[in-house]
């Protein structure tokens, strides 16, 4: 039960809403993962320890990062909706990847699929979108990184 253990502790820190949902309702620990009484007594008290909080940021900078780096047009022309467009795709892509490009590459490729889908972000927002996406795609192509699917 290590790994069901380990797998919602990465759930938590990678999750801020997850983290209010166990407070609320500690139960959902036992739904969602087979645990031990001791792991979920300890996942409880992690929930509640004040140093949580700074483990949810941590993980979440450590997301943002590559996009602030290398589409930071994209992240500025999206102001205020960048914040719940960063949380959807972090939902939607929970696995991150070590590699830069890649984790960049699957953001905008996820922007582009909800302005498909008509969401609209402005014209600065889909310039930005249209030059930064292509230099990350020849950034992958010329270092010879297959694209994730």
């Amino acid at each position: 039960m290590l790994a069901e253990f380990q797998q919602a502790l990465v759930d938590l820190i990678a999750s801020p809403e997850l983290v209010v949902q166990v407070r609320a309702e500690p139960s959902i620990l036992g739904r969602k993962y087979q645990l031990t009484d001791r792991e979920f007594r300890r996942l409880v008290t992690i929930v509640w320890h004040r140093g949580m909080r700074s483990n949810c940021i941590l993980y979440r900078a450590n997301r943002l990062a590559p996009l602030a780096l290398n589409v930071p047009d994209i992240c500025k022309s999206l102001g205020s909706n960048l914040r719940d467009l960063a949380s959807e795709f972090w939902k939607t892509h929970p696995e991150t990847h070590v590699h830069f490009f890649i984790e960049t590459d699957r953001f905008c490729r996820f922007l582009k699929a909800r302005v498909a889908n008509g969401a609209n972000f402005g014209a600065k927002f889909e310039e930005a979108l249209a030059r930064e996406s292509a230099i990350i795609t020849a950034a992958l192509a010329e270092s010879h990184i297959e694209r994730e699917n």
